[in-house]
């Protein structure tokens, strides 16, 4: 339908109440309301009758009722089931001591807080096949090293969101590929290009310049300490007061945990390194088998056709299994208490579940209004051809912000960008990672953006404080590369744009650091007084 203006309005909304009153849920609520009274034409009753239809489903003109909402796709009950075994598998590896005792081996390693940020990079980038994965597995592993030695929970969110999403757009096997892969393929039939899919990721890959910022930024700013606006507000903080965040996730204090309530046997590191390790080898094993590598031994075929959130589903339910079982023989946890602690970590994903069922549906109120090609439509005109992947990687921020949905920009702007980049005559490459780059971005920045949300309820940090404090970084990457891109549409190889996007990068973040950073502000306006807190372990820096 064309509704004009009012195509943006719904996640306008939402993202402003956001940030203005902290509160996410009731802001996606009020948004996904709203859009459904534009699409009924402001009836209110109408309204909740579509928010029920956009969520759950509709009768059709038979009478039957049609499983057709956002928690019935079959894509999104992957996720939520996903979301709700990992949850527990946390539970399980909490129960078992397994979590304490990995907490304590790497106590031993890691004396800095420069250490323990490096260590959740690490394994931010060693977990690169799903960005839903990497961020809660990171959560779970990391936290209390980084609570220990006072690393700011918006610091912590902020790394493990960077990198879950980072990689995933530069890893050649990713839940991510075989998505973007079937797009190119499709919009290369269509502008009459031959080459493989796979293989233009590929070579794509080096084009990609806000993904290797937002990834490099993270070890730049922790080695080099360069810190700036609301994340060194976050970080003064915590290192005057040893306060690690302001609210948790949920809402509650600064030192709730959800799994304080599980009791904890005598484990050892093993016990949570066996149900990750077969997590993620099984996890691949599955995405090789979804993609049919099994029947064809063809890697690049099966990478092209898997399915990583099909294949994740079959991981996680696997990794659960064994951890029950494992325990059991053990005799670490009786699968009763097993059973109880899995139920608890559930729980603590309930208010995720929540979240991702609202903004998901205000993606489909956007789908319903246009808003994508009402935002298409702005753009639309002659504009030079040099500027082409600039507006395409603009165009492609400005819509996943505004959506929280990157694969909803990929799947609309894609098809777009490669006849445009055809047609136009500049680099193909560049204009395919501008739309991967640009969602990337919005996936970093929107408080409706699924990703975000599980940094957050992994770092059990109130979502709108991961989102305040994470996008003056994003934006720094997303403004520099824009320069990239203006130098892609001149050039045909990366080398060049890659050399003046990281000479600009290190000059503007030590300026923004001299300009913006923990200097520049007293306890007082870091919004707690010297006494709030106790003082956290801090062995160095």
């Amino acid at each position: 339908m064309d509704v004009g203006f009012w195509a943006v309005v719904p996640p306008l909304l939402t993202i402003v109440l956001a940030i203005v009153t902290k509160e996410v849920l009731m802001s996606l609520f009020i948004g996904v309301y709203v859009g459904c009274m534009i699409i009924v034409n402001w009836n209110p009753l109408g309204a909740l009758e579509k928010m029920v239809e956009l969520i759950v489903g509709t009768y059709d003109e038979t009478g039957e009722f049609v499983l057709s909402g956002t928690l019935s796709d079959p894509w999104n009950v992957q996720v939520l089931i996903i979301v709700t075994l990992l949850g527990g598998l946390i539970g399980l590896m909490v129960r078992s001591g397994g979590s304490k005792a990995f907490g304590d081996l790497l106590s031993g390693k890691i004396k800095t807080k420069t250490g323990a940020q490096i260590s959740t990079w690490i394994i931010g980038i060693v977990i690169f096949f799903d960005d839903y994965f990497n961020a809660l597995t990171n959560g779970a592993v990391m936290r209390p090293i980084s609570d220990k030695y006072a690393v700011s929970r918006e610091k912590l969110s902020y790394i493990i969101d960077s990198t879950s999403v980072g990689i995933c757009l530069i890893a050649p096997l990713s839940s991510w590929v075989a998505f973007i892969c079937s797009l190119i393929a499709e919009a290369y039939a269509s502008a009459g290009i031959e080459d493989d899919a796979f293989a233009a990721f590929v070579q794509s890959v080096p084009y990609n310049y806000y993904a290797w910022l937002s990834i490099l930024m993270v070890l730049f700013v922790v080695l080099f300490k360069l810190d700036f606006g609301p994340m060194a507000k976050a970080e003064k903080r915590t290192q005057e007061t040893g306060l690690l965040c302001d609210k948790t996730f949920s809402g509650g204090g600064a030192d709730d945990d959800d799994f304080s309530s599980i009791e904890q046997m005598n484990g050892k590191p093993i016990d949570l390194l066996a149900p990750i390790i077969l997590l993620v080898v099984c996890a691949i094993a599955f995405m090789l088998y979804t993609g049919g590598f099994f029947a064809s031994f063809d890697i690049l075929d099966a990478v092209n056709n898997m399915d990583g959130m099909l294949a994740l589903t079959y991981a996680v339910g696997v990794s659960v299994i064994f951890a029950i079982v494992f325990y059991a023989v053990k005799r670490l946890s009786r699968i009763s208490d097993s059973v109880a602690a899995f139920i608890t970590g559930t729980k603590s994903m309930i208010f995720v579940i929540f979240l991702l069922a609202f903004a998901w549906s205000i993606g489909a109120v956007g789908d319903e209004l246009g808003t994508a090609d009402y935002m298409v439509s702005l753009f639309a005109g002659n504009v030079p051809p040099f500027l082409t992947p600039l507006i395409i990687f603009v165009l492609s921020c400005v819509m996943t912000f505004s959506t929280g949905a990157p694969w909803g920009t990929f799947a609309i702007m894609i098809p777009v960008a490669v006849p445009l980049a055809v047609a136009m005559d500049v680099n193909v490459f560049a204009c395919i990672t501008a739309v991967i780059g640009g969602g990337g971005f919005g996936n970093h920045c929107s408080p409706l953006a699924d990703t975000a949300i599980l940094s957050s309820a992994a770092s059990n940090i109130r979502h709108t404080d991961h989102i305040k404090t994470q996008i003056p970084y994003s934006v720094t990457c997303a403004l520099v590369a824009c320069i990239g891109y203006v130098i892609s549409g001149f050039v045909d190889n990366p080398f060049l744009p890659l050399l003046v996007v990281f000479a600009v990068f290190i000059c503007v973040l030590v300026l923004l650091n001299r300009l913006f950073g923990a200097h520049r502000y007293s306890l007082e306006q870091t919004g707690v007084e010297a006494e709030t807190g106790e003082k956290i372990e801090n062995d160095g820096d």
